[in-house]
């Protein structure tokens, strides 16, 4: 819920509010990505999506930290939310900038596990990956008056982990290439043999990352892209 504008000057207003903050992973994560998504006709159902939020930090106009949430801490998104994640005291102020450091500290960053459907074929898959990312948020409209709060929610998007294209926005979500990487037909899909897919055949397009040449390699720079903020609000990520 939005602080009602309890002040015209907040800044002159003084005073301590509070910051709430509360994560989710959406009906993606929780129920389901469904095949009206995929350009292919797949889906997803996960079982876990867990990911390390190492910090949640707010900073003011100025560039100066004035609260943070500390960590690490896990969520596993397929768990109903939102997620209550903690509350901090602040200045009474406007704010436009929020980090998030998704981190292996310790044990994985992201872990996910999940089947994947494709026509007549599925196949299980459990992924876990260690890259470390700071995302620089800019909320849509994050005003805490005096004695009063408003709140923030890092939303996670489970369907960036099939997209087709590493910085195009309006990338295809595909899962086919990724269910016939399980090469020994076993029905589960592992890293490993996505490590044996070669992206230059798959015609997925990296743009500026030239070095991402194995299929484990794109999903895994995917996985630097999950984080947002208030929904659909996006977050810089510096690679």
């Amino acid at each position: 819920m939005r602080a009602s504008s309890c002040c015209l000057l907040i800044v002159a207003c003084g005073g301590e509010g509070a910051w709430t903050v509360e994560t989710w992973g959406e009906e993606y994560i929780e129920q389901a990505i469904p095949a009206d998504v995929f350009a292919d006709g797949c889906s997803v159902v996960y079982d876990a999506f867990v990911v390390s939020m190492a910090e949640v930090a707010l900073f003011d106009g100025d560039g100066t930290r004035v609260g943070d949430l500390g960590g690490p801490a896990f969520y596993d998104m397929v768990v109903p939310g939102p997620t209550p994640m903690g509350e901090v005291g602040v200045p009474a102020d406007h704010y436009s900038s929020v980090e998030l450091l998704v981190a292996s500290d310790p044990g994985p960053s992201v872990e996910v596990a999940g089947t994947l459907t494709c026509g007549a074929g599925s196949a299980h898959f459990q992924w876990a990956f260690d890259e470390s990312t700071m995302y620089g948020c800019v909320p849509a409209d994050l005003t805490i008056p005096p004695n009063a709060s408003d709140s923030t929610q890092i939303t996670i998007h489970g369907d960036h982990l099939f997209y087709d294209g590493l910085e195009n926005q309006d990338a295809t979500v595909r899962g086919a290439e990724i269910l016939a990487a399980d090469a020994d037909a076993d029905g589960e899909i592992t890293l490993d043999e996505l490590d044996a897919v070669s992206i230059p055949a798959l015609g997925y397009e990296v743009g500026q990352f030239s070095d991402v040449l194995t299929l484990r390699q794109f999903v895994s720079h995917l996985t630097r892209t999950i984080g947002h903020i208030d929904g659909e609000g996006e977050c810089r990520v510096d690679f």
